[in-house]
């Protein structure tokens, strides 16, 4: 049994989670209409062929090979978050991760690709989808993760002229590494065989 003050620890976390991402999603969806109204936002959603949903798995099973490899073979010290991720997923139902994966990678990939990199094109807007990660400012390799996941995002958007293929990239990295933190910790936990 945890103590109280880590559930709360973790509830706080997760509602700020939702709360941002919620605003993420309202952002996201008000400066869509505002620079592409709903025609052009339409088009953002656009289906992509199947291309360009292939290009996300690779580009997504590349991430996650990287970053389990990270994990592996790095010093911890060089990738510690203050363990943020792993109160915020640790014991969180699958249902709720899946749920959480996929708000995050369509609100995030609406503002950053179908926004900002329009304007802004994709190295300055991985930069500032690098520098909004606060807590890995002060985490050199961290950093850079975020900035070539968003690099790579990007690249995504450009080739396709569609937001999916960066979004299911992006869900499909937040949840095998979710999915993977959460079987790490439990083993840990001596939960899992």
């Amino acid at each position: 049994m945890k103590d109280s003050g880590q559930e709360m620890d973790e509830a706080n976390l997760r509602f700020n989670l939702w709360l941002t991402q919620g605003l993420v999603l309202g952002i996201a969806a008000g400066s869509s209409w505002l620079v592409h109204d709903w025609s052009g936002t339409a088009a953002l959603f656009a289906w992509p062929d199947w291309s360009g949903l292939v290009q996300a798995l690779a580009v997504a099973l590349l991430i996650v090979a990287a970053s389990i490899a990270m994990e592996r073979y790095l010093p911890s010290s060089w990738q510690d978050d203050g363990q943020v991720n792993e109160r915020v997923f640790g014991r969180m139902p699958p249902s709720m991760t899946v749920l959480v994966c996929i708000t995050v990678g369509v609100g995030e990939e609406w503002l950053f690709r179908g926004v900002i990199q329009l304007f802004a094109g994709n190295v300055w807007t991985s930069l500032i989808f690098a520098l909004i990660h606060v807590r890995y400012l002060k985490k050199p390799l961290l950093f850079a993760s975020v900035l070539a996941t968003s690099l790579l995002l990007g690249l995504l958007f450009q080739r396709t002229g569609t937001l999916w293929p960066s979004i299911a990239a992006h869900i499909i990295v937040d949840m095998l590494l979710a999915f993977y933190l959460q079987h790490t910790l439990k083993k840990g936990w001596g939960e899992e065989p």
